[in-house]
This record gives structure tokens, C-alpha cells and sequence, in this order.
């Protein structure tokens, strides 16, 4: 049975349609605020509930994993289902043993202080069990991902953080016929940050990057996984050492290379948040608007908040002044505005994009600790309601959609898109410029991006110049759906001014 992992989705629509900035506004104080958290959404019988762990500071720092069930009205009551309760630790959702059910997986530090982890099965009346014989190593203070390391369809783990004797580790674990297996694969041990992965080459293998405190001192490395040797590589180029950090890969420019957003705490206490664009000869450039706020004992999330096409990316933290909470609108080659959308101010906590209402637009989950020092936990509603019905539902990073699309449907119908600020004609000028296919059948894997980039360089003298084409996200039913997505990527192009170039074959 394919094994489906939340895929990154375009969700498009107007841009014209959003030119107020979208309002947020609180949907539900839920009482419980958390420090040394982690928190998810999570699909639930056609709706969503959020998971939250971490110290309930209104129960003088207990620590606690809340279970938060969408009821009537969809408002969200505490439910017990059988979690351990844990701080300082991560969580992840996936579909692990291919029942249609999400998993929890689970990872951290229990009220007497011991390391636990474990993978726990959804049953029947809506509590959690855990797996037996799935086992992986416990770790505190660091990270977790849920995600397909080399394309097979199996859900393969990779965390960090220190282990119950202190040390700090780094492991990948790859599953088979759902079971998990250690890989001997060597990378350094970190703790205080985060690990995740990426497909920086686009050759179906995710790479690594890696975030944190290891026992040389602050870190940030990305390694390369070579297929043939089977071993991850470290990339030449340096970046600077983070801890308390974390960090996400995203395509923040829609040029099929993928960027990344990091922030936390530099060696010598300052702040810092900045945005690296990916290059074709893996080499990353920073990027980050000179008007960013550089902030440290942050949380982040990365997602599409007004249904644009674009990932926007939230974060709370605080400057070496005050707390802050900031809604980075992202406006194209690498221009992020704050959305000033009006969200507590919080540090040292947690913050996370998730649909819990399915408009069709992304609220947020924020708790943390405010600028006098008290404590806050809440969810915001998106009043933006975007006018479409999105292919598929984007919940949150670790989330899977149910019911599971059957892959024998079809057929699919794709578009390939691309764009450059460049010379793509050899005029000598530079300017704005997308390339847009036409609609077509896809019978391999890639074929149609192959097309696409061969189109390029036969027919344009700058066509190296102009970055590779990708195809769309969205796999369309039928030719007219696919039709209506190609219309409304040309008039986002339109709308921000770009000369619309068709590429059809």
C-alpha cells in the first residue's frame, strides 16, 4: 500500500484577491501554557486536533502532554488518549503501519527526568497504544522528523538531542515492513537545536542540516547523501553556529531548489534570524532582508498563510530587548514584510501553522511566555477564507491527510513553471520573467521538467540563466481543473509584473 506524506502544495489563488492584509483573531485561549514544548496537528475523523507537550506552567511547570479534541462548535476540550506526558522533547505524525490511522511519534523527557520515546497507534475508540517491537533510541532537547529518505514509500526517522547519558546524538532510522533500523550513519551529535531534512540536489535522496549545540560547541553543517556510497557527505561551505535553534528547508522563491530558514543564538549570545537561497551547484547565498528581526529562543514555522503560492513563515522569539511574534509575508525574491498581525508577543515556546477549520487557510497555534513575564497559549483564526478548494489540505509539517488517495486513479494532468530576474534573451537588460507549459499527461517521473528545460535552452540565448522548471504540485484530475491552476499561477505572475513567456510543445 503507498504510504502518503503531506506533500508541499501550491495553493493558488487571485493574488488580486488578497490585498488587505488578512486579519487573525483569537479563536480560543486554551488555558494550558507550555515552556520546553512541542506541538502538532493532527487529522481526527475529518477534522483536526492539536497535540501539545511540554511544562504546564499553570500547574507550576508539570509536565504534561494535552491531547486537544475538536468538539461541537469546533472548539477544542481536553481528552485523554492515553499519551505519556513529556518535556523538552519533539513529536511527529505519520500513517506508520499503513491503516489509514496517524501515528504519534514521540520523544523526550518524562516528570522524573528519564528519557522515553515511543510510536503510538490510534485505536479504535480514539486513544493511543503504543507500538510494540518499534523502539528507537529516547532523546531530550532536540528534534524530530517524520519523513521518506529515499522515496520507497516507508516512513523513516530522524532525531537529535541528548541521550539519558548525556551525550548528544544524531541517528536516522529507516523502516521496512514497518519496522524500524538503526542506520549506521555518522553525523555529529547535537542537542539544543534541530535536524531536518531536504532534497537540496533533487536527486530523490534527502540530505541533512543540522543545527545545535554538539560537543565542539555551536553548529551548522549540511551533509549531501550519496546514493552510491550510501553515506552522507559534508558540504564544503560554512555557516554559523547556532544553538537553541532551529531551521527548515522550503522553496521560498519557486524556483524547484530548495532555500533555508534559520534562526537562534550565536556563540556569544546575539540573535539570529536569516534566510539562505539554494543554488544549482549547492551552494546556499544569504539572502535575509536587511530589515529582518534577529531574534533568539525561537520557535517557527513555515507555511502558506494567504494562499498565494508562496511559503510566508511565522516566528516567535525575542531580540536582545524584548519578545516578539512575527508574521513574515513573503512578497518574492526573497522581500519578507511583517504581516502585523497583531499575535501576543513570546518566547521559549512554540508556534505552529495548522487548518483546523479547513477554509482553506492557515491558523495558527501560539504559547509561550509574554513581555511581562506571564504565560500564554492560544489558537488564531485566518479571517482570510481564501474562494477555492485546495486538491489537498495542508495541516502542518508532520500531519497526514485521510482518507488515502488511491494512486491508481488518474490520469493526472501537470503544468511546468519557472521564472528569472535575468538577461533571458542576451539584450544586455535584466528583467522579470516566467515561463509557463502548457497542460500535459505525465507518463515518468520528471519527464515534463525535462521537456520544459530543454524548451528553455533551445529557445532562449539566456536560457542557463533561468532557473529549472518545475512541475506543479498539484496532481489535476482532469485538464480543465489543471487549466484553472495554470490561469491563476499567470495572473499571480501578472499581478507582480512579470512578463509571462509560454513554453508549449
Amino acid at each position: 500500500m503507498l504510504r502518503k506524506l503531506i506533500p508541499i502544495l501550491f495553493l493558488f489563488a487571485s493574488t488580486s484577491l488578497f490585498s488587505q492584509t488578512p486579519t487573525f483573531t483569537l479563536y480560543q485561549n486554551l488555558g494550558k501554557r507550555m515552556i520546553q514544548s512541542d506541538a502538532v496537528w493532527i487529522s481526527s475523523n475529518r477534522q483536526v486536533d492539536l497535540v501539545v507537550l511540554g511544562e504546564d506552567m499553570n500547574a507550576k511547570g508539570a509536565v504534561s502532554t494535552y491531547y486537544y479534541k475538536q468538539g461541537k462548535g469546533q472548539k477544542f476540550a481536553l481528552t485523554n488518549v492515553g499519551l505519556p506526558a513529556i518535556y523538552n522533547g519533539s513529536i511527529g505524525v505519520a500513517d506508520f503501519n499503513s491503516d489509514g490511522n496517524p501515528a504519534i511519534f514521540i520523544t523526550g523527557k518524562n516528570a522524573q527526568g528519564k528519557n522515553i520515546s515511543g510510536i503510538y497507534l490510534r485505536q479504535l475508540n480514539g486513544t493511543f497504544k503504543i507500538a510494540p517491537h518499534q523502539t528507537f533510541i529516547p532523546l531530550s532537547g532536540g528534534s524530530l522528523q517524520v519523513d521518506d529518505l529515499d522515496g520507497d514509500d516507508d516512513f523513516d526517522l530522524l532525531i537529535c538531542g541528548l541521550d539519558q547519558r548525556g551525550n548528544p546524538q544524531t541517528l536516522v532510522y529507516t523502516s521496512d515492513l514497518d519496522s524500524l533500523s538503526l542506520e549506521n550513519i555518522k553525523l555529529p551529535g547535537i542537542h539544543q537545536g534541530m535536524a531536518r531534512w531536504g532534497d537540496i540536489n533533487n536527486d530523490g535522496f534527502k540530505d541533512i542540516i543540522l543545527t545545535g549545540n554538539s560537543l565542539q560547541g555551536p553548529i551548522t553543517r549540511i551533509y549531501v547523501y550519496s546514493a552510491i556510497e550510501k553515506k552522507y557527505k559534508r558540504l564544503r561551505q560554512s555557516f554559523v553556529g547556532l544553538y537553541n535553534s532551529a531551521v527548515a528547508f522550503a522553496d521560498f522563491n519557486n524556483d524547484g531548489q530548495l532555500d533555508f530558514f534559520i534562526a537562534g543564538t550565536q556563540s556569544d549570545g546575539n540573535p539570529y534570524t536569516h534566510v539562505f537561497r539554494g543554488n544549482r551547484d549547492l551552494t546556499f547565498t544569504d539572502v535575509t532582508p536587511s530589515d529582518m528581526r534577529q531574534l533568539k529562543n525561537i520557535s517557527f514555522d513555515i507555511g502558506d498563510f494567504d494562499a498565494d503560492a508562496d511559503f510566508d513563515i511565522i516566528i516567535t522569539g525575542e531580540s536582545n530587548e524584548r519578545p516578539y511574534t512575527i508574521l513574515y509575508e513573503n512578497f518574492g525574491n526573497f522581500v519578507f514584510k511583517d504581516s502585523f498581525g497583531g499575535f501576543p508577543a513570546v518566547t521559549e515556546g512554540t508556534v505552529r501553522f495548522g487548518n483546523f477549520d479547513k477554509d482553506g487557510d492557515l491558523d495558527i497555534y501560539i504559547t509561550g511566555i509574554d513581555d511581562c513575564n506571564d504565560f500564554y497559549g492560544g489558537i488564531f483564526r485566518n479571517n482570510l477564507n481564501p474562494p477555492f478548494t485546495p486538491e489537498e489540505e495542508y495541516i502542518s509539517e508532520d500531519v497526514i491527510e485521510l482518507p488515502l488517495e488511491n494512486p491508481a486513479r488518474g490520469p493526472y494532468y501537470y503544468f511546468v513553471f519557472s521564472s528569472c530576474y535575468c538577461d533571458f534573451d542576451n539584450s544586455g537588460k535584466k528583467s522579470y520573467n516566467a515561463f509557463v507549459s502548457n497542460i500535459h499527461r505525465e507518463n515518468n517521473d520528471f519527464e515534463l521538467t525535462y521537456i520544459f528545460n530543454n524548451q528553455i535552452l533551445r529557445n532562449f540565448p539566456g536560457g542557463p540563466l533561468i532557473d529549472g522548471g518545475h512541475r506543479t504540485s498539484n496532481a489535476f484530475i482532469s485538464i480543465q481543473d489543471a487549466e484553472e491552476g495554470r490561469k491563476q499561477v499567470i495572473d499571480s505572475y501578472n499581478y507582480d509584473n512579470f512578463k509571462v513567456h509560454y513554453i508549449n510543445w
